[in-house]
């Protein structure tokens, strides 16, 4: 049974690394409470009951030509599936297709057809890209590649980038900019219009096509002007990224910059649509509601996640689908869709199917089954085959004769044992294409619009994506629950952020609940003073507030509010007219990190590249060893270490999360968390620097950084955490009797303690993503990170039987290697060649605590900035 997920090195848009939501997998995958039966109406039906009435369907619909059946899917991009999409297109030439996502980037594609005349897909190659300017947008978070590529430029010297955030609320992206602009998300058009104007301002006028020349400009802040003429110093080397939540016009001035600055097709990659529907927001379900409301829609099948749920509140979906004759949901639970159903198909967990999908540059790619599915649910394909002759077939099936297709039969077998073996499908790239810009619709487009007023009465409301819960598809994964916002550090739920001026001119403190109207509905929630919000500003995550998990439910509710609530189809992420009244009641937020100030300690440094070039090569730290009462330790062998660079982590957790897969970490709870009794090994602090108003940020992996001369040995009266002889501080789990003395001993406050059996409620089926390789601990004992011991002997027996040492970069930490951005090394210090050796080497290089004598095997490097001279001082 699948226990870890890793990452294809092999894959284009992974590169062998992963994100949080791929790593919490496992528990979606034994989720108990997961769709186990076909159901029709209240009735229990079978595959084969459905493959029959799906039959029974495409017989009705074929002398209409399809006409009133619709296809409501989740966006994709799979060869296969539009293989289907095309058979059924040709067997029902009136039936309609349409695809739905909350966060779909309908915007993107409309700003690239003001742009080129056509809807056109962007990416970018941010390993060229000296100068990044982000407009609302989250790619550190969002992307795997895109973040190795920013953090392999962030190595100071010449080459360093520099990266500019525009945005409403602190994000991961934000967290890690050089300069940040913090403004309502309704402002940012007039933003990128300014900086359009600027470039513009800044080149030959025979360089500047006519239509842009008079075009009229709001007036360029001093972060708008240094972006401008970074951008314009560093021609093929600048990219300009655009948020999903911005309007097509943003989107199209994005554009018109790297035009003029000739970084498309240097940075800026761009390529036909992948997905087949290019449309997946709103829109789409306007159009399917005013059908079902005009009798046109007879059937309609859903494989799109819960509609129901996400779609904006004044398209009324839930009544509509229960108009519909008769209807088919593939879910994965009885969520709010599957009530408003015919037919509830349980869906297979993608660890359960065949499958193939597209990476971001067009490769196709190809997935298989880890297991048979657990409750046997199916796939898409099947949903789709069933309306086929193709009916009955397996996804294996399927795939295989899809590709036998494209291939042909002549060394067909070859192939695909070779395409499964690597899960990447060669030569299937799509075509990065140079198209001309249509200069006069995009300037037509871009015409100032008259701003909201900064003194009105009313807020800006601002829903984003939950960093956790996505868009609610993760309700019931208990490790995305408990894990902590990588920016706010909440668990177990949302809560209204607000800038620290908006609080106090609202009378507002972190825990206040209030009433947020808009558009005439209403929700409550707790409020959090959150620095580095832009004032008159409140923003939601959405994704919360659906009730209690089953898989969790002896932990008492509430779990946050539903933000969808406030949504609406014409202004889905910023709406000014928002109302917030206190209640007068307060609410416990269940936070993790409640100190965000270092208070001048030398606990996460931040340094300027133009600083550190003017150490000369010396190191940031005093590394003469401190007085210690120990005797030297004798290592005859390896010295096991790790480093860990700060320029290079963007703090998004995903190392939190392959932790808890890796080591069993157990799920304790929103009121444990509450009680500061969280398990995570591993945590990420948050520090902000400067003013709260407008503060810079850094985050900072934080683990047992194994100490030479550990302080949590010594009080230990049973010796159940000693040392090894490799450098080790290890934990006997079988001595442990609870004293809790080396925790308190402990300065890092990295050691957990099991107060509860939080295992021995936990359903049979979640106990089958355990890994065997690490002891799953009770109540009564101390816990900690290991370096990954499991590994590390895993690894040692591999090549003592081989009869060799072992390699640098052979062990792999679940944190190491889960990291986006590499900022993870472990190695042995035994090794002068190796990469951890060359990490503790760096004059960056800082020993948390390190005046405490600890000699801590971890290090970390301090976070180099790079600062704009035009915009340092201030």
């Amino acid at each position: 049974r699948p226990t870890k997920v890793e990452g294809n090195p092999l894959h284009p848009a992974s590169l062998g690394a992963t994100r949080l939501f791929e790593q919490a997998a496992l528990f979606s995958l034994y989720d108990p409470s997961r769709a186990q039966e076909f159901r029709e109406g209240n009735a229990t039906r079978s595959w084969w009951s459905f493959q029959s009435a799906a039959a029974d369907r495409a017989q009705l619909f074929a002398p209409k030509r399809g006409e009133g059946l619709w296809f409501l899917l989740e966006p994709s991009a799979s060869p296969t599936l539009g293989w289907l999409r095309g058979k059924l297109r040709a067997a029902f030439p009136e039936a309609r297709f349409a695809s739905w996502y909350p966060f779909a980037p309908d915007s993107a594609y409309e700003g690239a057809r003001l742009a080129f005349g056509r809807p056109l897909e962007k990416r970018v190659d941010l390993s060229k890209a000296a100068v990044i300017v982000s407009l609302d947008s989250d790619v550190l978070f969002d992307t795997i590649r895109e973040a190795r590529q920013y953090a392999d430029r962030r190595v100071p010297g010449a080459s360093m980038n520099r990266l500019y955030v525009a945005e409403s609320r602190p994000s991961v992206t934000g967290l890690c900019a050089d300069h940040r602009e913090r403004l309502p998300s309704s402002q940012i058009s007039a933003l990128a219009l300014a900086l359009l104007g600027e470039v513009v301002a800044h080149l030959p006028v025979d360089r500047v096509p006519a239509a842009l020349r008079a075009l009229p400009t709001p007036p360029a802040s001093p972060f708008v002007r240094a972006a401008a003429a970074d951008l314009v110093a560093h021609p093929r080397g600048g990219a300009v990224l655009v948020g999903f939540r911005q309007p097509p016009p943003v989107h199209a001035a994005a554009h018109a910059i790297e035009a003029l600055l000739e970084d498309l097709g240097e940075t800026a990659l761009l390529q036909e649509p992948l997905r087949h529907d290019i449309l997946a927001g709103p829109a789409a379900l306007r159009e399917l509601g005013n059908e079902i409301d005009a009798g046109r829609v007879e059937a309609l099948v859903l494989t799109a996640y819960d509609p129901v749920f996400t779609s904006p509140r004044d398209l009324n979906l839930a009544a509509k689908l229960l108009a519909v004759p008769w209807s088919a949901y593939l879910g994965t639970h009885s969520d709010e869709t599957a009530k408003a159903v015919r037919w509830l198909l349980p869906a297979a967990h993608p660890l359960e199917c065949w499958r193939d999908e597209r990476a971001a540059d067009g490769t196709a790619t190809l997935a298989q089954p880890l297991l048979a599915p657990l409750f046997g649910g199916i796939s898409e394909l099947e949903v789709l085959a069933a309306f086929l002759p193709e009916r009955g077939l397996s996804p294996y099936e399927i795939l295989r004769q899809h590709w036998r297709e494209q291939h042909g039969d002549a060394g067909f077998e070859l192939y695909w044992d070779e395409a499964v073996q690597r899960g990447v499908i060669p030569d299937t790239a799509a075509v990065t294409l140079r198209p001309a810009l249509a200069w006069a619709t995009l300037a037509a487009s871009l015409r100032p619009t008259e701003a909201h007023p900064a003194t009105r009465a009313s807020l800006e409301l601002e829903l984003f994506p939950s960093y956790t819960l996505h868009d609610g598809r993760y309700w019931e994964n208990g490790w995305l629950q408990e894990l902590p916002d990588p920016v706010t550090k909440q668990t177990w739920g949302n809560a209204a952020l607000v800038s620290p001026t908006t609080a106090e001119k609202l009378g507002l403190s972190t825990f206040d609940v209030v009433r947020l109207t808009s558009d005439g509905r209403s929700l409550q929630l707790p409020t959090y003073v959150l620095p580095g919000m832009a004032d008159g500003v409140v923003a939601l995550s959405v994704g919360h507030g659906r009730g209690k998990p089953t898989t969790i439910d002896r932990w008492p509710a509430p779990y946050g509010a539903n933000a969808y609530v406030l949504q609406t189809s014409a202004a889905p992420w910023f709406s000014p007219d928002l109302t917030l009244e206190r209640t007068g009641a307060t609410e416990l937020i269940a936070v993790t990190q409640e100190r965000w100030l270092t208070e001048g300690r030398h606990v996460a440094p931040v340094i300027d590249l133009r600083d550190l070039v003017s150490r000369g090569g010396a190191p940031i730290e005093d590394r003469a060893p401190q007085p210690s009462l120990y005797a030297p330790h004798p290592y005859p062998g390896y010295r096991w270490a790790m480093g860990i660079d700060l320029s290079r982590c963007t703090g998004c957790s995903a190392c939190v999360m392959a932790c808890a897969s890796e080591n069993n970490t157990p799920v304790v709870g929103r009121w444990e968390v509450l009680r500061g009794r969280e398990m995570h090994w591993l945590r990420i602090d948050r520090y902000f620097t400067g003013s709260l108003e407008d503060p810079g940020a850094v985050t900072e992996p934080v683990m047992c950084v194994q100490c030479e001369d550990a302080p949590c040995e010594y009080v230990c009266p049973v010796d159940a955490t000693v040392h090894s002889d490799e450098g080790l501080n290890e934990m006997v789990y079988n001595r442990c009797v609870g004293t809790r003395y080396c925790s308190n001993n402990c300065p890092y406050k990295v050691r957990r303690f099991n107060f509860l059996d939080f295992g021995y409620e936990k359903p049979p089926l979640l106990e089958m993503a355990q890994n065997p390789d690490v002891t799953v601990r009770s109540r009564g004992v101390m816990e900690k990170c290991t370096y990954c011991v499991q590994r590390i002997e895993r690894t040692r027996i591999d090549s003592e039987l081989a009869g060799r040492t072992i390699r640098d970069g052979e062990i792999q930490t679940a944190c190491m290697q889960a990291c986006p951005t590499r900022a993870i090394v472990f190695g042995t210090l035994s090794d002068e060649n190796s990469e951890v050796v060359r990490l503790h080497g760096d004059q960056r290089a800082y020993h948390l605590l390190g005046e405490l004598g600890t000699r801590p095997r971890t290090v970390h490097l301090a976070r180099v900035k790079n600062p704009n001279p035009a915009l340092r001082k201030a």
